[in-house]
C-alpha cells in the first residue's frame, strides 16, 4: 500500500513503532506545509497525520485532505484523544485514531482494515468530496467553539455513570427532560452521530481499556459497560474492531498493564477512537 505521512509538531526522535507501517507500506513523508505542493501529488491508499497534540493549524486540513482524496482512508495519530477530538474524528470521517505510543498490535489490526477498505473501494463508484466541515473541536483552544447544551452535557454525564446499565433513548431523554425524538434530533444535531451509533462505540472504547486487565473475564467486561448478553458483545466487537474480544486479548496490546484506575473510571474521556 502507498500511504502519504504528515508530521506536524511532533517531539523527540522518531518514534520506535514507525518502523511497522513503513515495512508493511510505501511511504512518503512530508510535513503539513508541504501538503498543498508537489511532494504530496500521487494517489494514496491511506494518508496519515502524525501529531502530538490537536491544534488547528493541522486539523484542519484533515477535511481538506478527505476532499482531495475522498477515498483514501485518514489516520489521525496522536498523544491525546478526549470524546471531543473522537466525535469531531467521526463527523470527518477520519478512519481511525490511534493513540501514541502504538504497539504493533494496534498497527497490524489498522492496515488490516485499511487493506480490507482498499480491496472493497475498487468495486465501488468514486466517492465524491463532502461540502460541509464539521466545526473543530474544543481542544484546539484557538477561538471559542460551539458547546452542546448543557442538557446534553448532563446526557453524556450520566452515560458515563451508568454505562453498565441500559440506556435506552428514552431513558436519556428523560434525563434531558425532552421528548425521545427531540432528544435524539438534538444529539445527532449536535455531535454528528447517532445517539446508539455513539453508545455503542462509547461502550466498546471503554471495553476496550477494561480487557488490559488479565484479571476481569470478558463476560464481566461485557457487563461492566452495559452488554448483557457476551455473545453479542462479541459480536458488536468483532464488527467494530475488527477481531474478537478473546484475540484482542490475548495480542501484544492486551498484556500491558491497564492505566490507573481503568476498571473504575469508565469515564468520558477515551484513550481510543470513539468512532
Amino acid at each position: 500500500m502507498r500511504a502519504l505521512w504528515i508530521n506536524e509538531q511532533c517531539s523527540g526522535p522518531r518514534e520506535a513503532w514507525r518502523g511497522a507501517f513503513d515495512s508493511a507500506c510505501e511511504v512518503r513523508e512530508i510535513d503539513a506545509s508541504q501538503l498543498s505542493t508537489r511532494a504530496a501529488e500521487g494517489e494514496w491508499d491511506f494518508v496519515c497525520f502524525n501529531f502530538d497534540f490537536p491544534e488547528m493549524a493541522v486539523l484542519k486540513l484533515i477535511p481538506q485532505t478527505k476532499n482531495r482524496w475522498p477515498s483514501a482512508p485518514i489516520l489521525m495519530l496522536t498523544m491525546q484523544c478526549s470524546l471531543e477530538l473522537a466525535l469531531w474524528a467521526l463527523r470527518v470521517r477520519v478512519f481511525d485514531v490511534l493513540v501514541k505510543p502504538i504497539t504493533s498490535d494496534e498497527i497490524t489490526r489498522c492496515l488490516q482494515r485499511i487493506a480490507e477498505a482498499v480491496r472493497a473501494r475498487s468495486s465501488q463508484s468514486e466517492r465524491r468530496p463532502q461540502a460541509s466541515v464539521a466545526p473543530m473541536p474544543a481542544e484546539t483552544r484557538y477561538r471559542p467553539q460551539i458547546t452542546p447544551s448543557l442538557r446534553l452535557q448532563n446526557a453524556l454525564a450520566y452515560i458515563s455513570r451508568h454505562l453498565n446499565e441500559p440506556l435506552s433513548e428514552s431513558k436519556l431523554a428523560a434525563v434531558c427532560h425532552v421528548s425521545p425524538s427531540r432528544f435524539c434530533r438534538e444529539f445527532k444535531s449536535a455531535f454528528g452521530v447517532t445517539y446508539v451509533d455513539y453508545l455503542t462505540r462509547h461502550r466498546i472504547e471503554q471495553a476496550k481499556q477494561l480487557m488490559r486487565n488479565g484479571a476481569i473475564s470478558i463476560a464481566d467486561v461485557a457487563a461492566a459497560v452495559g452488554f448483557t448478553d457476551p455473545s453479542y458483545f462479541a459480536r458488536v466487537f468483532q464488527r467494530l474492531e475488527g477481531t474478537s474480544p478473546s484475540a484482542f486479548r490475548s495480542g501484544p496490546a492486551a498484556i500491558e498493564r491497564a492505566p490507573p484506575g481503568a476498571a473504575a473510571r469508565l469515564g468520558v474521556e477515551s484513550a481510543s477512537l470513539l468512532p
